[in-house]
C-alpha cells in the first residue's frame, strides 16, 4: 500500500518516451496506452498497437494488461502474458518497445539516499563517442580475474541492491576509476534513482553528466572526454573528472539500467576498459532479468493464490446448480472466467409468502476482495429474506449495507427477482443487470422489459421500481450475466444479448435453455478464454411441470 493516503498514481516518461507526465485517480476508468486517438496515453509509433495495454484500479490495486498487443508489454523487463493482469508497484518501469515509462503510486517519492544528480556543466573540447568493444590492452590478467570473480557475485546476488554493490566493486577494482554506480531512470526530469555505488560515500561526489546517459539510452557503450579532436560538445572540466564511461545494462534491446564509470587515474586506459566493463554489463543485464522474472512470478503466484481461494469462497456460496421447491423449478450453470469476477446466483424461499426469491447478479473488480464482498452480499440477503422483509425494503438495505463497506470504486449489479405461483406473476427489481429474457413453451423469445436502477452500493437509499411481469403457461425466465453478453471473440467483437437469445430460439425446457446459451458462448468465443465469470439461470413455476 502506498505511504500516502491516495491510492492515485502517476504515469511517467523516461528517456527519450514522447508523452507528457500522466495523473490517474483510483476512483477513475483507468487507462488505455496504445497508437488509437481515444487512447489515454496515445504512443504513436508503428510498433505500439491501436490498444495495446490497459492500466486499471481493481480491489484496491493497480494492475496493468497487455491487451494482445503484436510486439507485447515489459513489466521490469520482464514480458508480459497477454490479457492477463498483474500488479503494479511502485517504481514499476513499464516498457511498450520502443519506449519506456515508470509507475509512481500514491505519496510516495524516492528517498533521498537514492537520488544523485544528473547535470550538464560548462562547455569545452569534450564530447560523446561512440565506443566499440576491443580486446583489455592493459591489467588483463587482473582484469581476467575479477571477471571470474565477480560473475559468480553478481550471479548470485539475492536483491537489486545486492547486484548493484557487487558490479560496482568490481568496476572499481578492475578499471582503477574512482567511482562507479548503477543507476535507472526515475523520471523524465532527470531524476536517477542509485541502485548500487563504489564506494558508497562516493554517489552524490560529482554529478552525473547526463549528456552520457542521454547518448547511452541508445544501447550503445558511450565515454565522455577531454579531447580536443572531438570537437565542443557538453564539458565536464570544472568537476575534477578527466574521463568518464556509460555502459547501457539491456533487457532484450531496451536499457534497463546504466553503469556510469569516471575519473580515471589514466585517462589513455579507458579504451582498454571497455571490454571488462562490457562484459559485466551482460552479466549484470543476465542477474538482474532473473530478479525481475522471479519477482513477477512471486507476484503472480500471490495474486493466483487469491483468486484461487475467491474462487473456492465463491463456489462454497453459490446456489445449487438444479432443483424444484415447489413453487419453481431452475437450473443454472457457473463457469469460471480466466479470473474470478465475483458472480451470484441464489434461490431463497420467502417466509410467510408462497413465493421464491432468486437472485443473480456480479461484483466489480476481481479477486479475493470481490470474492469476499459476494459472500457478504449472499449471506446478508439470505438473513433478509429469512427474516420476511419484503423484496422492495431488502434490496434498499442490501445496497446501503454495500455502500458501506466495499472498498472505494466496488460495487454490484444485481438482479433479483420473486416467483409467486399462485398469481403467476414474476417481480423483477433490476440494479444495473439488464440481462433476461422470457422463453415461452413452443421456445419463443420475449425480451423482459424493465426499468432498470444503479447498481448496489453506489447511491445510499436508492428505491428500486418493481417491474411485475405475468407469466403465461410454461414460460421460462433466462437470467444470466455480463460474462455472456460482454465476452468477445478473435476479433475483438462483443457476443451481445442479441445474440445470446437467438439461441434460445426453439428451447422447450430449463436444461435445454442453459445449454443452448452455453454452446452459443463457447462457439462464438472460438477457443478465447473467459474474461470474465459466466452464470446462466433458466426458471420455471413447478406448476407447469406437472400438467
Amino acid at each position: 500500500m502506498p505511504d500516502g493516503k491516495t491510492e492515485d498514481c502517476s504515469i511517467v516518461p523516461l528517456g527519450p518516451c514522447p508523452m507528457q507526465s500522466i495523473k490517474l485517480a483510483a476512483s477513475g476508468k483507468g487507462a488505455i496506452i496504445g497508437r488509437s486517438v481515444g487512447a489515454t496515453i496515445r504512443l504513436d509509433h508503428p510498433s505500439i498497437s491501436r490498444q495495446h495495454a490497459s492500466i486499471i484500479f481493481h480491489d484496491g490495486a493497480w494492475a496493468i494488461t497487455d491487451l494482445g498487443s503484436r510486439h507485447g508489454t515489459m513489466l521490469n523487463g520482464v514480458a508480459l502474458v497477454s490479457r492477463q493482469p498483474t500488479p503494479l508497484r511502485h517504481a514499476d518501469r513499464l516498457t511498450l518497445r520502443p519506449w519506456t515509462m515508470r509507475f509512481e503510486q500514491g505519496a510516495r517519492s524516492a528517498a533521498p539516499e537514492t537520488i544523485v544528480n544528473a547535470s550538464d556543466v560548462g562547455t569545452g573540447m569534450n564530447t560523446v563517442q561512440v565506443v566499440s568493444a576491443a580486446p583489455a590492452k592493459t591489467d588483463a590478467e587482473r582484469q581476467l580475474e575479477g571477471l571470474i570473480s565477480a560473475s559468480l557475485a553478481i550471479q548470485g546476488a539475492s536483491s537489486e541492491a545486492a547486484l548493484g554493490l557487487e558490479l560496482t566493486r568490481a568496476c572499481v577494482d578492475g578499471t582503477r576509476c574512482e567511482r562507479a554506480l548503477l543507476v535507472r531512470f526515475m523520471s523524465g526530469d532527470g531524476r536517477l534513482e542509485v541502485l548500487g555505488a563504489w564506494p558508497d560515500a562516493s554517489r552524490d561526489r560529482r554529478p552525473i553528466s547526463r549528456t552520457l546517459l542521454r547518448a547511452a539510452s541508445e544501447g550503445k557503450t558511450v565515454r565522455l572526454s577531454e579531447d580536443a579532436s572531438f570537437g565542443a560538445a557538453q564539458s565536464i572540466v570544472g568537476t575534477g573528472v578527466n574521463g568518464a564511461l556509460c555502459i547501457p545494462i539491456m533487457a532484450d534491446t531496451t536499457p534497463e539500467a546504466f553503469l556510469y564509470l569516471d575519473q580515471f587515474r589514466s585517462l589513455d586506459a579507458i579504451d582498454g576498459m571497455v571490454g571488462f566493463t562490457q562484459a559485466l554489463a551482460r552479466l549484470s543485464g543476465f542477474a538482474l532479468a532473473q530478479l525481475q522474472r522471479r519477482d513477477l512470478e512471486r507476484r503472480q503466484r500471490a495474486l493466483l493464490d487469491e483468486l484461487a481461494s475467491a474462487r473456492r469462497v465463491q463456489e462454497r456460496m453459490m446456489g445449487a446448480d438444479a432443483g424444484n421447491n415447489g413453487t419453481i423449478a431452475w437450473k443454472m450453470v457457473s463457469i469460471p472466467g480466466e479470473v474470478v469476477a465475483g458472480d451470484i446466483f441464489g434461490v431463497k424461499a420467502i417466509k410467510g409468502a408462497e413465493s421464491t426469491a432468486v437472485f443473480l447478479g456480479d461484483v466489480s473488480g476481481k479477486g479475493l476482495g470481490p470474492g469476499l464482498l459476494m459472500a457478504a452480499i449472499t449471506a446478508y440477503l439470505d438473513a433478509s429474506l429469512s427474516g420476511g422483509q419484503v423484496l422492495d425494503r431488502a434490496l434498499v438495505d442490501l445496497s446501503n449495507f454495500v455502500g458501506a463497506r466495499a472498498v472505494s470504486g466496488q460495487f454490484a449489479t444485481f438482479a433479483l427477482a420473486e416467483f409467486h405461483g399462485p398469481s403467476r406473476m414474476l417481480s423483477l427489481f433490476d440494479a444495473g443487470h439488464g440481462y433476461y429474457f422470457v422463453v415461452g413453451a413452443q421456445g419463443q423469445i420475449r425480451d423482459a422489459k424493465v426499468s432498470g436502477g444503479v447498481p448496489i452500493g453506489v447511491v445510499e437509499d436508492f428505491e428500486y421500481e418493481r417491474n411485475r411481469i405475468a407469466l403465461e403457461h410454461g414460460d421460462r425466465v433466462v437470467l444470466f450475466s455480463d460474462g455472456v453478453a460482454e465476452q468477445t471473440n478473435e476479433s475483438g467483437e462483443m457476443l451481445g444479448k442479441e445474440r445470446a437469445g437467438v439461441a434460445l430460439a426453439g428451447s422447450t425446457s430449463c436444461a435445454e435453455d442453459v445449454d443452448r446459451m452455453a454452446k452459443c458462448l463457447k462457439d462464438f468465443a472460438q477457443g478465447t478464454k473467459y474474461t470474465d465469470d459466466v452464470t446462466i439461470a433458466s426458471i420455471t413455476l413447478a406448476g407447469d411441470l406437472a400438467t
